[in-house]
């Protein structure tokens, strides 16, 4: 309990009993999320007037079963016997009775009285889930361990600030109060309680609401105000432990065995994950240690028999044994799995990889779980994944430059998709030019129901991969949630033509095509020209010799593909036109500026 509090003097005396009348306890009791409430504290209980509106309110305004605790003090003892009493014989025994004369009544004049039955049965079941317990006696010298989500109190007029105080220091770790103070002690705080408890109120947002004469008419009549407090504490989790602050600081002294990688320019998020994974484990095997040292003295048997099971167990969460034993196996599995996981699932680290290498590393990183989370592994992935990354773009690229021209070629529509060309050595070369046109069947929903304009998965499906080739072909990446932005706008206006996305405007048709038209025809030319030559149907001193430095068979080529001035602007510009694609993805590197390549 807070100093300041456990210094002040208590009044005493029995005429502090004012029970709470029914209308001020159903405000009270207003606007509470009871199926949020299992425990409750009544910390002046009296003779059970607010115990028994919890219960009634907590039945009426929960699901049925539903259990409750209600634990009470009472530093009268007469009145203690009172709460003992009349929780069987004022409550619960007058229903039992009139359920067992509803239930002996001849049939047919219980037949008639058949819904009284039913709702007589379901309030002696709900107030049998209510579980009452009288703990202790005076509850500003109480010490528990229960956690409440609620305390409902009338605190003795006199020394309402003192209860309210001791209250709120039971409740600091999160839960609700709602107290009935007399209102001078809130209006007239010329006492070091009342200015503590004031404080207190004004930290915690604390919501007042004053009433007069509430005691006017009640069982004991009073001249007095009130005021009815609502306390709502968040809850807060302990995050301090000496456990993890050990395993931090010696984590930070500890240089790290590989030097040569960390300065990583994917990120300190990397070294950072690297440190927290090492302080984790650290600490949970030093939990682990701590647990089995404590284990003998936390027994379900004072005299250790055969059977001696601690009360307290730790457990891996995959393993679905419920033992003392640990399996520091299946522990390590896990969190070398949870850090893999995030890695991967980290934008800064997979975001430029193509979906295809993407889905393929989503599937690996459950064999990940057998390999240490180090800078060291981290390096090696990094490696293969580089790789992969070259690989996956050279393949994306011609996947879509074969999409977009021959793929659908046998559709009528699709046909003008290719403008042929003589290639070198062969006369099947062909093109892209300013539009192409593509099946995309499932653009439009055939339910009635839905209220999308088209299936934005589905034509982010078909756009996303196509927009990708065309960031590494322009060295512009972009972050995939652009353009499901776009097509989200385009969705929500109901527009399924020239809708504008980075590289080119798209319309899609319900009879089932895309159409594309692109805006940077140079970048086209670029898409051409990587496709030709990586297919070699341009000649292989494209782009080494000049138009005029060729031989009249690759002239013939070149001028069936593009042109001499288109040429000649291709030579001109080498850098942006014959630069391989994959120098504009942004490879994995340390911070030599050197990638991790095969």
């Amino acid at each position: 309990m807070n100093p300041d509090v456990t210094a002040l003097t208590v009044t005493e005396g029995k005429d502090q009993f004012y029970p709470t009348p029914d209308n001020v306890a159903g405000k009270m009791l207003a606007g509470i999320d009871w199926d949020m409430v299992v425990n409750i504290l009544e910390p002046s209980a009296g003779k059970g007037n607010l115990v028994l509106a919890a219960m009634k309110a907590h039945a009426a305004n929960t699901r049925r079963n539903s259990k409750l605790n209600i634990d009470c003090i009472e530093i009268d003892p007469y009145l203690r016997a009172i709460l003992k009493q009349n929780y069987a014989a004022e409550w619960i025994n007058p229903l039992r009775e009139r359920e067992s004369y509803l239930d002996n009544l001849p049939y047919d004049e219980r037949a008639m009285h058949m819904d009284e039955l039913r709702d007589t049965q379901n309030k002696i079941r709900e107030m049998e889930n209510a579980n009452i317990n009288i703990i202790h006696d005076n509850f500003l010298t109480y010490h528990g361990w229960r956690q409440y989500q609620l305390i409902l109190m009338n605190p003795p007029f006199a020394d309402g600030d003192l209860h309210l105080l001791k209250a709120l220091e039971l409740q600091k770790g999160g839960g609700s109060i709602v107290c009935l103070l007399n209102a001078k002690t809130l209006n007239n705080p010329y006492t070091k309680s009342r200015q503590l408890l004031r404080r207190e109120l004004d930290k915690y947002g604390a919501q007042v609401t004053f009433i007069k004469d509430a005691f006017r008419d009640a069982e004991r009549r009073a001249d007095v105000d009130v005021a009815i407090v609502r306390v709502n504490i968040e809850h807060q989790q302990e995050t301090h432990s000496d456990i993890w602050e050990r395993m931090e600081k010696a984590a930070q002294a500890d240089q790290p065995e590989d030097t040569e990688v960390t300065d990583l320019i994917a990120g300190d998020y990397i070294e950072q994950a690297v440190t927290r994974y090492r302080v984790e484990v650290a600490a949970s095997m030093e939990l682990i240690r701590q647990y089995y040292a404590l284990r003998p003295y936390i027994l379900n048997e004072l005299v250790p028999g055969p059977y001696a099971r601690a009360m307290l167990t730790l457990k891996v969460d995959s393993d679905r044994y419920h033992t003392d034993y640990i399996n520091v196996d299946y522990y390590l599995h896990d969190v070398r799995l949870k850090y893999w996981r995030a890695l991967f699932q980290n934008e800064k680290f997979v975001g430029k990889l193509t979906s295809a290498v993407r889905e393929k590393y989503v599937k690996k990183v459950e064999q990940m779980a057998d390999y240490d989370f180090t800078l060291f592994n981290i390096r090696t992935i990094m490696v293969e994944m580089n790789a992969q990354v070259i690989d996956g773009v050279k393949g994306a690229i011609l996947s879509l430059f074969d999409k977009l021209t021959a793929e659908h070629s046998y559709w009528t529509e699709c046909s003008q998709n290719r403008h042929y060309f003589n290639g070198w050595k062969t006369n099947k070369a062909h093109k892209i030019g300013k539009k192409s046109i593509i099946p995309t069947y499932g653009m439009f929903s055939n339910n009635s129901w839905s209220r999308e304009t088209f299936e934005v998965n589905t034509a982010y499906g078909v756009l996303v991969d196509i927009e990708k080739v065309f960031d590494y072909l322009s060295g512009a990446m972009t972050d995939d949630h652009d353009i499901l932005c776009r097509i989200q706008n385009a969705n929500a206006n109901g527009q399924t033509r020239n809708i504008e996305l980075k590289y080119f405007n798209v319309d899609l048709y319900k009879k089932g095509t895309t159409h594309i038209k692109y805006r940077d025809m140079e970048l086209i030319d670029k898409f051409n020209i990587y496709a030709a030559r990586n297919k070699n149907w341009l000649p292989p001193n494209y782009g080494k010799s000049t138009y005029v430095e060729m031989t009249s068979e690759e002239k013939e080529v070149v001028d069936s593909f593009q042109g001499a001035a288109a040429y000649a602007k291709i030579m001109a510009r080498p850098d942006f036109f014959l630069s391989e694609p994959t120098r504009s993805v942004g490879m994995l590197t340390d911070g030599k500026g050197d990638s991790y390549e095969k």
